[in-house]
């Protein structure tokens, strides 16, 4: 994503980094009527008139346009999604790691018996999920569409991703550490999966984006993050792609871009529903893994998984 060129500065702000620090700016800087002109969601006469209107009624220009007919929720709702520059893909990380050989850590010094990612959802096979209603993040409400095709950032990674679980050597470090924990947790429950998984992802190194790859917006995949470390839409990345590969379905994962009302800064985390009807949060600011009822300091923006999308309104 290129960095919004701006020259306002405002010492008083804290400092954001990397894509977060992108996406704010964006937001923040291009107002959304604007936006709306530019990309041909709207004409010049519906931004006039909607304009008009809002001198008067002092409404957000998004309520006034909808209500005048000039854009449906769903497309202005797309647009705003789409500023988050989330990444998606409707390929399924399993999918993905089906081919790389995991050695079974009980016999580590056997070559003969081998697992696979694969095997190991195969083998802990997790019942469909229920049509049951998820609780909304954080007191919010939702909306959800199914068309995820606009959220294209994400699929760079998750092709690097493929391409170095069959290229790279099954013998390198930090990728047999991540099989050696992914294999000894296959048999836990769930919950002991989730909060192994975030204890674990979250002893690597925070490390941002400039400072890793010179570079203002990099999504690593989890054999990077594992490798070098990232920042926190990578930890909940690596927590995702682990809890996928121990047979949690899509269903019940979301990667959610929230607004952390103590920093006043956007940050990622990874939301996981447990089959027990709790929701859990797991986040690289938090050691340990929260319930959604004990976690008051996020608003949600947006969540996702490789399925789905969900707007949150407070």
């Amino acid at each position: 994503m290129s960095k919004e060129s701006t020259n306002i500065k405002d010492s008083k702000k804290p400092k954001q980094k990397g894509f977060f620090q992108a996406v704010t700016n964006k937001l923040k800087y291009q107002r959304l009527g604007d936006l709306l002109l530019s990309t041909g969601l709207i004409s010049e006469d519906s931004l006039n008139k909607a304009l008009e209107e809002q001198n008067k009624t002092k409404e957000q220009i998004g309520k006034i346009l909808i209500r005048q007919g000039a854009i449906s929720p769903v497309l202005l709702y797309r647009k705003l999604a789409e500023q988050w520059c989330v990444k998606a893909s409707t390929i399924g990380l399993t999918l993905m790691v089906s081919s790389v050989s995991l050695p079974n850590s009980a016999k580590a010094n056997s070559t003969s018996q081998q697992f696979t990612l694969a095997s190991i959802v195969t083998s802990t096979p997790t019942a469909a999920p229920k049509q049951i209603h998820y609780p909304a993040l954080f007191g919010s409400s939702e909306m959800r569409s199914d068309d995820t095709t606009a959220f294209t950032k994400w699929v760079s990674m998750l092709d690097r991703f493929e391409t170095q679980l069959t290229s790279y050597s099954t013998t390198a470090p930090r990728l047999q550490m991540w099989k050696a924990e992914l294999v000894k947790l296959q048999y836990k429950s769930t919950i002991e999966k989730i909060t192994a998984v975030n204890s674990y992802v979250n002893k690597i190194k925070y490390v941002t984006d400039k400072k890793n790859w010179n570079k203002n917006d990099y999504w690593s995949t989890p054999i990077e993050f594992l490798s070098r470390g990232g920042d926190c839409e990578d930890f909940a990345i690596a927590k995702y792609a682990s809890l996928r590969a121990l047979g949690i379905p899509s269903e019940r994962l979301r990667l959610a871009i929230v607004q952390d009302k103590i920093k006043n800064i956007p940050h990622a985390i990874l939301i996981v529903y447990a089959e027990n009807g709790s929701t859990y949060v797991l986040d690289n600011q938090e050691k340990e893994t929260k319930t959604l009822e004990s976690v008051s300091r996020y608003k949600p923006i947006f969540s996702i998984n490789n399925k789905s999308w969900w707007l949150h309104k407070a």
